[in-house]
């Protein structure tokens, strides 16, 4: 029975499917986050995480998109999903067509050095939190860890700073 437990696959989302969400970069005063990440499982098994990333402060801009991940080896992996299909937001209203084209643009060369590579984030006790340790392609990148709680939505937590 030891040996069954031992060998049990952890699931690091696991507060995922009672209702948490990710929220990355916290800031417990202000019960904001740079992104919060949520996981859904699909009809067909798939899991599916939507991202809400902040990606400028002022004005508020807030990028929005969806993709496929897996676990692996008790990691959260998936590639860098296309700028093509996310959202945006300018101070809470939908940018408009040219501002959403040009957000587009800066995202695919923000992101062009790690598209289409697997990214697996492992996540590791790191005091009253989470530390998310990043690896692209199966390499150790330490700039891209950042500091994760799970939060309950009624908790209050928005993307911002």
């Amino acid at each position: 029975m030891l040996l069954q437990a031992a060998a049990a696959p952890v699931d690091p989302i696991a507060p995922a499917w009672q209702g948490r969400v990710q929220c990355h970069n916290p800031d417990r005063d202000q019960k904001t986050c740079q992104s919060i990440g949520r996981y859904a499982r699909a009809a067909d098994g798939t899991i599916q995480n939507t991202a809400l990333v902040l990606l400028n402060p002022q004005p508020a801009i807030v990028m929005a998109s969806m993709a496929p991940v897996e676990i692996k080896d008790g990691a959260v992996c998936g590639k860098i999903s296309s700028p093509d299909a996310g959202a945006f937001t300018v101070n809470g209203a939908p940018a408009s067509a040219d501002v959403t084209a040009t957000l587009r643009a800066a995202v695919a060369t923000t992101t062009s050095s790690i598209a289409d590579r697997e990214i697996c984030t492992s996540y590791v006790p790191d005091a009253d939190a989470l530390m998310a340790q990043v690896r692209v392609d199966g390499v150790r990148r330490p700039d891209f860890d950042m500091r994760v709680l799970w939060v309950d939505p009624s908790e209050g937590f928005v993307v911002g700073r």
